[in-house]
């Protein structure tokens, strides 16, 4: 059985959270950086809402989107 968390199920949360996890990581965003992390997981969101939940890609994608929005910023 399904549990709903807003638009997901209890599965996809997890998915999302692993995903999330291994980004963050990734980029070394710690538990601290909220406004970091925010921009993570809306990424992820954004990405899962329109239905995409293979852990990889959603993390790979938050990853470029991060690295491409603090490029920008840099400049």
């Amino acid at each position: 059985m399904k549990v709903p968390f807003g638009s997901f199920d209890s599965s996809e949360v997890s998915l999302l959270q692993k995903a999330f996890d291994l980004a963050c990581a990734e980029l070394g965003v710690g538990a601290n950086d909220e406004k970091r992390r925010t921009l993570i997981a809306s990424t992820m969101i954004s990405l899962a809402k329109v239905g995409e939940f293979d852990a990889d890609r959603l993390k790979s994608n938050a990853v470029v989107r991060f690295r491409t929005l603090a490029t920008e910023r840099a400049a």
